[in-house]
């Protein structure tokens, strides 16, 4: 969002969705409020990856909507809702949040729905930010690297959402949890639509609890957070290993994020640590934002072992280093919130893994590369 970096710590985590747009307000007075807002975001692309036989150019886009509205009452509580549609360029129409939440004014709070919680692990002003072809952001993928972000907990999940969090001066506090299907997180592979973990093919599943909570301090420009996310119910995700089952979902992720702000100046700097079996996943990375010029890098690094699910799979490191970068043109054609991005990104993939393990070769060493241009308002 394009004030982010002007907001308190405590600002940020309140207030995520709700006002994040100005927008027009329908409704505003002593009782509560209700607002229609948005913002159009459209990308003209180009990449190209080693991985593809072609160069790739392409627009991407949506349009969000934002309905959001707060109502008091006279003994000092708030209810709160917020949704937010998206019309993509492709056709497709998509939702970014719909939650519901309520608590105390300038006190606690709980927030039910579809939501993001706190950012662990923000990239700053990430016009374009992609990896090479063949390493997983998102998804746990057999044969890709992991660049692990503290996001497997976060929210925007579709089986349900519930966070509590309060304000104590200088101090947050946030707990959020995640429920339903846990093997989500893991690609697919091999079989059509069957879902696969170093090589062996997910058995059974069953609804998971996802807990992840955050403690965050803010003092004057200088902002430090802490957190962890685990799962909570044993055998949601359960695969034949060497010696029997073995339950998949037993995963530990943690992290540290720090910023520093100043009239010109943001500089983020964040960790990332998983420990999942036969593999452990860490991400560093470092940004900072300087009177509309962003740049930013990270680095990731994956062990691979085989114990418990195989004999058979990577066994070794593999690294991922990206850089990226980007510049905003702010309030063109002197119109308020209408800014023009320029972003490019480079990512390479770096494979140490025992060549005489067949699986090792999926982590091909493709060096991919992108520019964006990107328009983007607030309304």
């Amino acid at each position: 969002m394009k004030n982010t970096f002007k907001l308190s710590l405590a600002a940020i985590l309140v207030s995520t969705a709700m006002g994040a747009n100005a927008g027009i307000s329908i409704v505003d007075n002593e009782t509560g409020n209700f607002s229609i807002g948005g913002d159009v975001e459209f990308d003209f692309n180009f990449q190209d990856r080693e991985s593809q036989t072609s160069k790739e150019f392409d627009q991407t886009g949506r349009i969000l909507l934002e309905f959001a509205g707060e109502r008091y009452t006279q003994n000092g509580h708030v209810l709160q809702v917020n949704v937010q549609p998206l019309m993509e360029s492709s056709g497709n129409v998509a939702l970014d949040d719909a939650w519901f939440a309520f608590g105390a004014q300038e006190g606690w709070n709980l927030r039910m729905g579809r939501f993001e919680a706190f950012d662990m692990f923000p990239v700053g002003q990430d016009t374009f930010l992609e990896y090479s072809g063949d390493t997983a952001n998102d998804l746990v993928q057999d044969g890709s690297a992991y660049v692990y972000q503290m996001k497997e907990g976060r929210g925007r999940g579709s089986s349900g959402q519930l966070m509590y969090s309060q304000s104590f001066d200088n101090l947050y506090v946030e707990v959020a949890s995640m429920i339903g299907e846990r093997d989500v997180l893991f690609g697919t592979t091999g079989n059509v639509g069957q879902r696969q973990y170093h090589g062996k093919d997910v058995k059974s599943t069953k609804d998971a609890v996802l807990l992840r909570p955050v403690v965050g301090y803010q003092m004057g420009g200088f902002g430090i957070a802490a957190s962890m996310e685990a799962n909570l119910v044993k055998d949601a995700v359960v695969v034949d290993g060497v010696n029997g089952e073995v339950d998949i979902s037993d995963r530990k992720g943690y992290g540290l994020t720090a910023n520093y702000s100043t009239t010109d100046w943001n500089l983020i700097a964040n960790f990332a640590y998983m420990d999942a079996v036969d593999e452990n996943n860490m991400s560093v990375g470092v940004n900072a934002l300087y009177k509309g010029f962003g740049l930013g890098f990270i680095h990731a690094a994956n062990e691979y072992e085989n114990k418990e699910v195989s004999t058979s799979y990577a066994s070794g490191d593999v690294n991922v280093n990206t850089w990226y970068a980007s510049y905003e043109f702010a309030d063109v054609l002197t119109v308020d919130d209408f800014s023009i991005y320029l972003g490019a990104y480079y990512t390479t993939v770096d494979d140490k893994t025992d060549a005489a393990q067949t699986a090792s070769s999926n982590f091909a060493e493709d060096d991919d590369k992108g520019v964006r241009v990107r328009f983007k308002y607030f309304f």
